[in-house]
């Protein structure tokens, strides 16, 4: 794991032990709005060591001035502004995320598929995936014709691949071998 991800994961989990259950999904559409504020440009500007610190935490302070978000939030921020580290925002926004998806019983699928799915058929997946991991599910769907038909289905570390080019490609090597 990088430097970085782990560095961006202890403030992640810092701010995760503080909050209440109740409040985890609140921060976290803040700490969504407050990065989606911070382009690529600004990115490179909080990470630059060139940068004093004492600039990082005013452009910090100017725009917590425009953003309404919560004291444990700030407090978090602010640390790490004082310890040069606001260039991991984006990666503290995504370690936060699965801390918080972790505390309240959440799991994030990605199916893929050939063509659009019907919401009968989404329901089905969504469910089977909660059965089988005991969580609440939130799904996201991609397209991708190069599947032919069928789906691919992440979830964690785990695929189910019930694609038509997969099933063409075993075809395939067994026939091949």
């Amino acid at each position: 794991m990088r430097l970085e991800v782990r560095i961006a994961r202890r403030y992640a989990k810092a701010l995760s032990e503080v909050l209440p259950d109740e409040r985890l999904e609140k921060v976290l559409e803040e700490l969504k709005n407050l990065a989606s504020l911070f382009d690529e440009k600004a990115l490179r500007y909080l990470k630059s060591p060139v940068v004093p610190v004492e600039k990082k935490k005013e452009l910090l302070s100017k725009i917590l001035e425009k953003v309404e978000i919560s004291d444990e939030l700030k407090k978090v921020l602010f640390l790490m502004a004082e310890k040069d580290r606001l260039g991991l925002l984006r990666e503290f926004l995504s370690e936060f995320e699965n801390f918080v998806d972790a505390r309240l019983g959440v799991v994030k699928a990605e199916i893929t598929s050939a063509t659009e799915l019907d919401e009968e058929t989404l329901n089905k997946i969504k469910a089977k995936i909660e059965e089988l991991f005991g969580k609440k599910a939130e799904v996201s769907v991609k397209l991708d014709p190069s599947l032919i038909g069928g789906f691919v289905v992440k979830v964690a570390d785990k695929v189910l691949d019930a694609s038509i080019r997969t099933q063409l490609e075993n075809l395939r090597k067994a026939i091949a071998d």
